[in-house]
C-alpha cells in the first residue's frame, strides 16, 4: 500500500491525468484514497512506502480536489506520525528498520516529506517529480 506499488501510485497517477474527464479515472482515483487512508498507514515513515509518502498522496489529492475531509485526515493523520516518530524514533523504509540517509526509503525523505507537510506551496513533491513541473512554472 505504497507510492512505488500499490493504491496509492494509482491514485497519484489518475490524479495527474484527471482532467482528461474519464468518469472511470475518478472512479478509480476515489479507490485508491479508500485503500490507503484505509491500510496505508503505521509501518515506517519513508516516502517511497511510509507514511509520509502516503500523506503526499492524500495532501495532491485535497489539492487538486478541494475536499474538507481530505485535509482533516492528513492532519489527523499527520498528528499520528509526528507521535510515533516521538515514540519510536524516525522509522526508514529499509529492512529490519536498519536507519538509511537516503531520500525514498530513509532520513532525507522523511526530514523531506516532514518539510512537504509543513509548507507544500514552497516544497514540490519529488513524488510526481514536482521539482521540475515547479522550475518550469518558475522559468
Amino acid at each position: 500500500m505504497a507510492w512505488c506499488y500499490g493504491a496509492p501510485g494509482v491514485g497519484l497517477s489518475r490524479l495527474a491525468v484527471l482532467a482528461a474527464g474519464d468518469p472511470g479515472l475518478r472512479s478509480d482515483l476515489e479507490h485508491a484514497l479508500k485503500a490507503t487512508l484505509d491500510g496505508g498507514f503505521g509501518y515506517n515513515h519513508c516516502l517511497c512506502h511510509g507514511d509520509l509518502g502516503n500523506l503526499d498522496v492524500l495532501l495532491q489529492a485535497s489539492q487538486a480536489l478541494a475536499r474538507p475531509e481530505l485535509d482533516r485526515e492528513i492532519a489527523r493523520r499527520t498528528w499520528s506520525v509526528l507521535a510515533s516518530m516521538d515514540r519510536h524514533g524516525w522509522l526508514s523504509g529499509t529492512p529490519l528498520e536498519i536507519e538509511s540517509p537516503g531520500l525514498m526509503n530513509g532520513l532525507a525523505g522523511i526530514g523531506y516529506g516532514l518539510l512537504r507537510l509543513a509548507d507544500p506551496e514552497r516544497v514540490p513533491s519529488v513524488l510526481t517529480l514536482g521539482m521540475a513541473d515547479q522550475k518550469l512554472r518558475n522559468g
